[in-house]
């Protein structure tokens, strides 16, 4: 099974754009999408520990909840600590960054809005996985 990335964004074409920016460039891992935070704790909650993602990404304001939100529900459990939690906004607020460095959030990105800023999105997200793991 190829490690994968869980993608919670309640915007579809979004959605759907980020998979295949991936999967252009990042041949050794998936994206698995969720549209809300309560699915997206569902999700991770069916997962068996050898089943969980390789990398969590976070759309900060999603319809049913906030990321910090979301982030203090995923550190109440041991199984979700060493797994790297990104953020990202569109609004990109420094107190919304701030909050969720605080809550553990590896990175906090800036929600792409056109294609080129989508793929040096996928880039950074590529190395950040890469060092999780130990890919050279």
């Amino acid at each position: 099974m190829l490690p994968y990335i869980l993608l919670a964004e309640d915007d579809c074409t979004l959605c759907g754009n980020f998979v295949q920016e991936l999967d252009r460039l990042v041949a050794y891992a998936e994206v698995k999408t969720v549209e809300n935070g309560r699915t997206f704790l569902d999700y991770l909650a069916s997962r068996s520990w050898d089943d969980l993602p390789s990398m969590i990404l976070v759309k900060y304001d999603l319809p049913d909840a906030k990321a910090p939100d979301l982030l203090r529900e995923l550190m109440s459990e041991a199984r979700y600590q060493g797994i790297p939690i990104l953020v990202w906004s569109r609004g990109g607020q420094p107190k919304e960054a701030e909050e969720c460095r605080s809550l553990g959030v590896k990175t906090y990105l800036q929600q792409p809005t056109a294609a080129p800023e989508l793929e040096a999105v996928v880039h950074q997200i590529d190395d950040l996985l890469k060092a999780e793991l130990s890919i050279v």
